[in-house]
């Protein structure tokens, strides 16, 4: 490590990039102008950015001590436009800034990994993939199968890759290697043509290793549909329908898609109905010790159960990253609440209230993880930091937008793209 002082530093490198990890990004971020050792491993070293962001969201035995922003969606003018929402000691949400596209189109969250928000632009055919944290945002080459793109992290090569699946008439899916830059068609399994429709978005599961979907599946004999589960491993690059939990008790179900660090797949389960005297989320967790293609090896199992008495709607948001707390959302008349269950002491909790904030929820952890310093300067991709504050730049009529994040002061920064 250089010298701050005028002389080496005492402390050994594996020391300081320990200590580093436990501090917050904004501060770590400052700390890039103490030498230039500092300024690469912050700045350039994607290991540590890796392990800064498991030390900041899975130490914690409370998520709520170290990480405090719920990521959500709210209707503004005619677009639904993403927000981040900062959990405060009031137990309320205070809104921080959105997510928006000028000219106005929609702009879908997709899913999240080690920090990096991973946006489709589904009327451009392409995915944008954003770390707010240090204001870099990367627009990835069109989809060649235009389907759903979902972000995950292959740790055998420290690359970070998309995935797009479409499903209309065949199975079809695609995979970016931010490493290589371009676009790769995959083989689908025969057995997974039986998939007529995605559920919703990719769920990152086990670290950013595997990315889960719910999916409606043909059945031939009885001309109706059931639920599956499918599972893509962005190590050995292999789609796999994998069985869904033995969770049928009940006539009514609704399965959600939770995302965890440490398991392959998570599934809350609820009733579809609110007739009932006392809700219920029963929680899987698919654990195993084989891959993907040795499916065989991993079982189902209930973590908890969680009643809730009274007749209010209620249904999960997502587990936070530390694994160990579930937030849940309970409609209470035109004011919603959001509880959490944590996991050690069995207890389910007010953590505040979330007011007239709609749409889904999901959990958010800021980083220091960089797609553009693994690009290459010849990628067909377009990155770049943030072009300035304040107003942005003007369009011309080429078909380019501006990718922006405003905040309760205006515009906090934005980045220019041209066009296709």
């Amino acid at each position: 490590m250089g010298d701050v002082i005028g002389g080496p530093s005492i402390l050994p490198q594996e020391l300081v990039a320990e200590i580093l990890c436990k501090l917050p990004v904004k501060s770590l971020l400052r700390f890039t102008s103490v030498c230039k050792t500092w300024l690469s491993m912050i700045r350039n070293d994607l290991h540590f950015a890796v392990k800064h962001y498991l030390t900041q969201t899975t130490s914690s035995s409370h998520v709520l001590d170290d990480v405090d922003y719920m990521f959500d969606s709210t209707r503004m003018a005619s677009y639904y436009k993403p927000c981040l929402y900062s959990f405060t000691t009031a137990k309320t949400f205070r809104y921080l800034y959105r997510f928006e596209c000028v000219p106005d189109m929609t702009i879908n969250v997709s899913n999240s990994c080690h920090g990096v928000i991973c946006f489709s632009l589904m009327s451009r055919s392409q995915a944008l993939l954003c770390n707010p944290s240090i204001q870099e945002a990367v627009l990835l080459p069109p989809s060649p199968n235009k389907g759903q793109p979902a972000l995950g992290f292959d740790h055998i090569s420290n690359d970070y890759k998309v995935v797009t699946i479409n499903c209309k008439n065949i199975c079809l899916m695609n995979v970016y290697s931010v490493r290589q830059g371009y676009w790769r068609n995959l083989h689908v399994s025969a057995s997974l043509q039986c998939v007529s429709e995605l559920n919703d978005y990719g769920v990152s599961n086990a670290n950013g290793r595997m990315c889960n979907w719910l999916f409606s599946k043909k059945l031939e004999s009885t001309r109706t549909k059931a639920i599956g589960l499918l599972s893509f491993d962005m190590v050995e690059e292999v789609l796999k329908e994998l069985p869904m939990p033995e969770c049928r008790i009940h006539k009514i179900h609704e399965h959600n898609l939770l995302s965890s660090s440490r398991w392959q797949a998570c599934i809350s389960c609820l009733p579809d109905t609110w007739d009932v005297k006392s809700k219920f989320v029963d929680v899987w967790v698919l654990k195993g010790s084989g891959t993907i293609n040795r499916s065989e090896d991993w079982m189902w199992n209930k973590v908890f159960a969680v009643k809730f008495p009274g007749h209010d709607p209620m249904w999960p948001s997502n587990f936070w990253m530390n694994d160990k707390e579930l937030f849940v959302d309970v409609g209470r008349r035109d004011d919603e609440q959001v509880f959490h269950y944590d996991l050690d002491s069995q207890q389910l909790r007010r953590t505040g209230r979330k007011g007239s904030i709609g749409g889904w929820k999901r959990g958010y952890a800021g980083s220091l993880v960089s797609m553009k310093h693994l690009m290459l300067p010849e990628h067909g991709s377009k990155h770049g930091e943030s072009e300035g504050e304040g107003e942005d730049t003007k369009l011309d009529d080429s078909g380019g937008f501006i990718f922006r994040v405003v905040g309760r002061k205006g515009v906090w920064w934005f980045h220019s793209f041209e066009p296709v």
